[in-house]
């Protein structure tokens, strides 16, 4: 009894005091947010609902519809509810009546021309293209909406009394005759004023690159010409006389510049072989070879693409005049270290395939002096050095684990040997 008479004492204080609080609170929520804490414009990809709006009506002036609408779209979404409706419709009025436009449009003013004739003077006297007739549809019909397709504009937007309508129908008729239409068939459309004059121009054109190509041959400028031929616009230019016979010269030309420049090529690469044929002999073998190797190598190259150009042998002696000398170059090898490699074949001493290799190195044969013992002092310096070689030779084979001996007897065996450089050993 003594909690509950406490708590019903208690009980007033606290209506009292939250009556007292709520006040302050509301009057908190009335007072003006601080400068810091206001809430951002909302953005998309770094831009406002009113940016996104203005790229929309820029789009639309342009023609780009579809963009437009995107961008609209995206404006609307920046923040909640509706606020772009108008601009909404009108993009989408917009983007119906185009389509409404571009339907006469395709069918009436586009695809290929099925028919036209131009003058002596380059004027177009006769041009139609072609359409199927669709159901419901006369000859006044396709007059207003070949009206509607010129202005690109949907055929309702076209009166029945319009000027241009009459017009058209002259023209209808008197292509395809007054008559009625059947579905399905195919009449003809003609082609407007601007249009003629446009495929006027560019037959224009084209007949001027015809001549200027003829100038082009005559100066001797075959590239040119065949430039000037690739730059028709139009393809009516293709079936004149005119066109063919430029066409029947290109060919003419284009073959003897090609052959002109082959022999040309082939003059080149016959004197790249002269050349190489030439610098060989100055390159020392001793200290060049792999160099004389290349060079060789590249020469028959070029002699073997030569003869390609007008097929079969046409340079035999210089052929094998390189198969002889490539030959003798790979007889025997140099290593990197100056030493000589030679394959001593059966039936020939060591001392035979030895001086071989040297003299092969040094593109000399060794002289010799015809003088023995006792007159050892007036051999020539070739024999001097050819017995200090020997001696070096069998002292590097032995160092090898080789037995010198056994080399000097394997006449009836193939070798391969590895000779000291012969450089060092013998002066010029």
């Amino acid at each position: 009894m003594r909690r509950l008479k406490r708590a019903t004492i208690a009980l007033p204080m606290v209506i009292l005091l939250l009556g007292a609080v709520v006040p302050v609170l509301l009057e908190r929520d009335d007072l003006p947010r601080a400068s810091g804490a206001e809430v951002p414009e909302a953005r998309v990809s770094g831009r406002t609902s009113d940016e996104w709006a203005e790229l929309a009506l820029e789009a639309r002036e342009r023609g780009g519809l579809r963009k437009a609408l995107s961008y609209i779209k995206t404006a609307e979404s920046v923040a909640p509810g509706t606020q772009y409706a108008t601009e909404l419709r009108d993009i989408r009025q917009a983007g119906r009546r185009a389509s409404d436009a571009g339907r006469p449009a395709r069918r009436l003013t586009e695809g290929p021309v099925a028919h036209i004739v131009f003058g002596e003077d380059g004027a177009v006297v006769q041009a139609h293209r072609k359409t199927t007739v669709l159901p419901g549809e006369s000859l006044w019909t396709l007059a207003r909406n070949l009206v509607a397709a010129r202005r690109l504009v949907p055929g309702s937007e076209v009166g029945a009394g319009d000027r241009d309508v009459y017009r058209a129908w002259d023209e209808l008729t008197a292509l395809n005759g007054v008559r009625e239409l059947e579905v399905g068939e195919r009449v003809r459309v003609p082609l407007s004023i601007v249009e003629r004059t446009a495929l006027a121009d560019a037959n224009r054109r084209d007949h001027e690159r015809i001549v200027a190509a003829f100038s082009a041959l005559a100066a001797g400028d075959v590239d040119g010409a065949v430039r000037l031929r690739e730059e028709f616009e139009e393809g009516f230019a293709l079936a004149t006389a005119e066109c063919l016979r430029l066409d029947d010269a290109l060919a003419a030309a284009t073959a003897e510049q090609a052959s002109r420049l082959e022999l040309e090529r082939e003059r080149a690469l016959v004197e790249d072989v002269r050349d190489a044929l030439a610098r060989v002999p100055e390159m020392p073998r001793a200290t060049r070879h792999s160099d004389r190797v290349d060079v060789l190598n590249g020469a028959r190259s070029a002699l073997s693409e030569a003869e390609a150009l007008r097929g079969g042998v046409q340079y035999p002696d210089a052929a094998e005049l390189l198969g002889r000398l490539l030959s003798e170059e790979t007889r025997f090898a140099i290593g990197a270290d100056g030493t000589v490699l030679a394959a001593k074949s059966t039936g020939v001493s060591y001392t035979q395939a030895a001086r071989q290799a040297v003299e092969w190195v040094l593109e000399r044969q060794l002289r010799s002096s015809g003088r023995s013992f006792p007159h050892s002092n007036e051999k020539s310096a070739d024999e001097t050095a050819w017995a200090r070689y020997l001696a070096d030779a069998a002292r590097a084979a032995s160092e090898k684990g080789v037995n010198f001996t056994e080399l000097l007897e394997a006449v009836d065996e193939a070798i391969e040997l590895r000779l000291p450089d012969p450089v060092i050993y013998f002066a010029d």
